[in-house]
């Protein structure tokens, strides 16, 4: 392995990994009611199947961030090659081998470990590349998740029905891309440790009040981004069922919005700072939910708020892991995948089943008091899930006349918009909290970034980095 480092190669080829991370995700969000339809599973066990895509994202990125100095990036960026090949095999088989909902999930979460390595290796490395432009950089490399998203999307639709099989098996493609360009290539030490900050230093940037209030506010943060986009092709079927509107371009418009905004966060933050940056997105977002929420199934509505949502959601994840970047630099990989591991465990374990259970319960609670001769025909005998609602048979829907079944996607369509709604509060709290800490670094004489000089500059006095 050639030991000169090619910073555009890695940068680009980090893109390339954010692609495949995203084609995994936008096909599993396209494809997720047909595997409730094919293996009749319930909208909790979708969500449970859609959290095992997120959550243990957690698990490899703060283990590795843990062992990454040690093993080094490429080691990790080639288990993370070959776990996307995997899951797809295995995603593959759901149907053929065991249990479909069992299969389905493993090869979900295989998926998402797969895409924590990913992470793990590609922000501190960028942070490492750009160390006097992180924030701006890191929106870039992160402009990779929502081009995936687009790129998946248009995709999947110009392939029309090819059986969701062959849809699993096109996340195959960037994987081989990034592969070639990523697995014999040499890469940066990373900041922490060219600066001789030791191991038990890192750690204790863990520590931090200032760390731990930007973990919490991370909760609403990814169940806002990541937990409504998981969900939002499933939302739209419903809603758009009596549109000629494929319900993913709404997923693919708003991709759209992010893929090309992240490439004006440089300039967006000179004049206003990080902290300013994301409390506006925080209160755009905010709105975009409300209004999508209110939207019905007016084309041209359902798309205006998405510009909302989208333009809204654009800069948080990146922006956040610059703010950690800058604000911790002596907790190098660990800190900045902390922060997105804790992130993507919010939402695989609480916001992914809670959107699921509240649109179980919200479908129980209407057909029982708006089409009560139906409740025993659609509806499960026995209530389960974290809510005890009652869900809905898709095999007895479809056995319906017309006029029931219209009726049933009204209700489902009520379903996803309440959950929409409910979602909206989440940007609220976090502009609450992104105001109070404008004011409390004001209050410090404006928000800087810390900076961390290498051993050279500092003489060696920290000692080396090691376990």
């Amino acid at each position: 392995m050639d030991n000169i480092i090619n910073k555009n190669r890695l940068f680009t080829g980090s893109i390339v990994a954010l692609v495949a991370t995203a084609f995994g995700f936008v096909i599993r969000a396209l494809i997720l009611d047909d595997w409730g339809r094919e293996f009749n599973l319930s909208q909790e066990q979708l969500g449970w199947i859609t959290g095992a895509g997120l959550f243990p994202f957690a698990i490899t990125i703060i283990l590795f961030s843990l062992i990454i100095d040690k093993i080094g990036y490429h080691t990790s960026i080639r288990l993370a090659f070959a776990g996307h090949i995997l899951s797809a095999l295995v995603t593959i088989c759901a149907g053929h081998i065991g249990d479909p909902f069992v299969v389905l999930y493993i090869g979900t979460f295989i998926l998402a470990l797969s895409n924590g390595i990913v992470e793990a290796v590609v922000n501190p490395a960028v942070a490492t590349l750009y160390p006097d432009s992180k924030t701006h950089h890191l929106n870039i490399l992160h402009a990779g998740w929502p081009g995936g998203l687009v790129l998946g999307g248009i995709l999947l639709i110009a392939a029309g029905d090819i059986g969701w099989r062959w849809q699993v098996g096109l996340v195959i493609l960037p994987t081989l891309v990034y592969g070639w360009m990523l697995v014999r290539e040499a890469w940066p030490v990373q900041e922490r440790v060219a600066a001789g900050v030791d191991y038990a230093g890192m750690l204790r940037e863990l520590y931090r009040p200032l760390f731990i209030i930007l973990l919490i506010i991370m909760v609403p943060l990814a169940i806002t981004e990541l937990g409504t986009d998981s969900w939002i092709t499933a939302l739209m079927t419903s809603v758009l069922s009596n549109t000629p509107v494929h319900p993913l371009w709404v997923l693919v418009y708003t991709s759209a919005i992010m893929f090309v905004l992240r490439f004006f966060a440089g300039p967006i933050v000179h004049r206003i700072n990080p902290l300013g940056l994301l409390a506006c997105s925080a209160a755009i977002a905010c709105l975009g939910l409300i209004s999508l929420s209110q939207a019905g199934s007016a084309i041209l509505w359902v798309f205006l708020a998405a510009t909302l949502y989208g333009v809204g959601k654009t800069f948080f994840w990146p922006t956040t892991l610059g703010v950690v970047s800058e604000q911790f630099p002596h907790g190098g990989a660990m800190t900045i995948n902390t922060i997105a591991g804790v992130g993507m465990l919010a939402v695989g374990v609480l916001g992914n089943p809670v959107l699921g259970s509240i649109q179980d319960q919200f479908i129980d609670n209407e057909i029982s008091s708006t089409a009560p001769e139906l409740v025993e025909e659609v509806l499960e005998a026995e209530g389960s899930g974290l809510l005890g609602a009652r869900t809905l048979n898709d095999d007895a829907v479809a056995l319906l006349s017309e006029e029931d079944q219209q009726r049933i996607v009204a209700v489902q369509s009520a379903s996803s918009q309440s959950a929409l709604r409910t979602v909206a509060w989440l940007p609220a709290f976090m502009f609450v909290c992104y105001v109070l800490l404008i004011l409390y670094f004001r209050s410090k004489g404006g928000y800087k970034a810390v900076e961390l000089k290498t051993e050279e500059q500092t003489g060696g006095l920290e000692g080396a980095a090691e376990f």
